[in-house]
């Protein structure tokens, strides 16, 4: 089944890409981590008076891979990623974010985006069997990683602070088709993580 997202990230007029269409792999928080980062985001923003467009917290997520984008989005596509992540066998973990800072802004583009630094051994486990998984299928896995948690796209540059770590468990990763410059998010599938 699938399931369409709305970012609210609307802070900059954006053209639509050559290639519009993106499909990638990620971890969703549960509800509770949601609700705790986005505490933490309104305090920290409003503390230091930072402006940007927020990511809603069921849009909160830690990216895994980029599969591609695509003029289309064709079905040998989705079905190539889903064998991918199909393949993966993993246990449960727990993944840390002990840090928050400012990525450079995109090409383009002058927002930057606010991110918490995520932390854990498993979390690079899961991501190289997932990247094996993929090169056996016909996908590219691109190297390197700085697993994050984006919260905003904001104009201003945020060096790296540390901070009380927020922590969740990852029971499940997801492949998700973004529509990018329409904002729109669809959950394809999700796999459980088993111990």
């Amino acid at each position: 089944m699938q399931t369409e997202f709305a970012f609210n990230i609307a802070s900059e007029p954006r053209r639509r890409p050559r290639k519009p269409e993106r499909l990638f792999f990620c971890l969703f928080p549960d509800p509770a981590t949601a609700a705790r980062v986005v505490r933490f985001r309104e305090r920290f923003t409003s503390e230091r008076r930072l402006a940007g467009a927020w990511l809603e917290a069921e849009r909160l997520h830690v990216s895994l891979h980029h599969v591609g984008d695509y003029a289309r989005l064709k079905s040998k596509h989705v079905y190539g990623a889903q064998l991918a992540g199909k393949a993966v066998t993993m246990p449960p973990f727990e993944v840390a974010f002990r840090a928050v800072k400012s990525f450079e802004s995109a090409p383009g583009r002058r927002n930057r985006p606010l991110v918490l630094m995520g932390e854990g051994q498993k979390l690079f486990e899961l991501r190289k069997a997932l990247g094996d998984a993929m090169e056996t299928r016909g996908l590219r896995a691109i190297e390197p990683f700085a697993p994050h948690m984006t919260l905003l796209y904001g104009p201003d540059a945020v060096p790296v602070q540390e901070i009380a770590p927020i922590r969740f468990t990852a029971d499940a990763f997801a492949l998700v088709h973004s529509e990018v410059g329409l904002s729109r998010y669809h959950l394809l599938d999700r796999w459980p993580l088993r111990g």
